[in-house]
């Protein structure tokens, strides 16, 4: 009986040891699971952390885009506004100047009609002072009272240059001093009184050194004497 008591005794030691293995396997696997768990949330609290962080930035961005969009829209308002005051400056030009256009056709209209206009066109080699001698009267002698200067210049021109008076009986033109050569044409009297002077044949020439009738109408003229000049001979005016 002693011997199956010491057998019993053994077999409960071998029991109570594998009993205790599997209690500490037991006590591993469940403290080896609670560390899992605890490293699980761990990394979820990180990644809820840092979810807010990007949520603030994405936030924070439009706030500072924010001056940029008025700093764009600031020059659309300034540049209508200045176009508004070139234009407000551009039809106050206008203004003045319609305003200022009747009074300049008003002079002239009452100034004209006592005046008359001899036209024409000369081509030179170089710059002239034209002088144009015209009589009232019937008397045929010309004085520095009835004359009237024009400054050309070289070149083809065409000019016209106002007589102060609506009545003209005789007409000359001088040339300047040493013109050299000059070519004229197209020679009228306009106003009140209209006459055309293009009859070169009906002209005295003084100090002229040659002259030519062109194909073209015109009249080739030379001279390098002081006193050049073409008159008129037959009377503006009836006698």
């Amino acid at each position: 009986m002693e011997d199956k008591e010491v057998k019993i005794t053994k077999k409960q030691k071998i029991v109570a040891g594998i009993i205790v293995l599997v209690a500490l396997i037991l006590l591993v696997s469940v403290f080896g699971g609670k560390k899992e768990e605890k490293t699980v949330p761990a990394a979820a609290v990180k990644v809820e952390e840092k979810m807010p962080v990007k949520e603030d930035a994405q936030a924070q961005k439009p706030t500072e885009q924010q001056p940029e969009v008025k700093e764009a829209v600031e020059p659309e308002t300034t540049e209508p506004a200045s176009v508004e005051t070139e234009v407000e400056e551009k039809v106050a030009e206008k203004e003045v100047v319609e305003n200022k256009m009747p009074e300049a056709t008003k002079e002239i209209i009452k100034v004209e009609p006592k005046n008359s206009v001899l036209t024409f066109e000369t081509t030179t080699d170089k710059a002239l002072t034209y002088q144009v001698f015209y009589t009232v009267e019937r008397e045929v002698w010309y004085d520095a009272e009835h004359v009237v200067e024009h400054q050309g210049e070289a070149g083809t021109h065409k000019y016209s240059i106002v007589i102060p008076s609506d009545k003209v009986f005789r007409v000359r033109i001088d040339f300047d001093a040493n013109p050299g050569k000059v070519i004229i044409k197209n020679i009228y009297l306009d106003g009140t009184q209209k006459a055309d002077l293009n009859n070169f044949d009906g002209y005295a020439y003084n100090q002229i050194d040659a002259k030519n009738k062109n194909e073209d109408g015109s009249l080739t003229i030379t001279s390098q004497q002081d006193d050049p000049y073409m008159e008129y001979l037959t009377p503006l005016l009836p006698e």
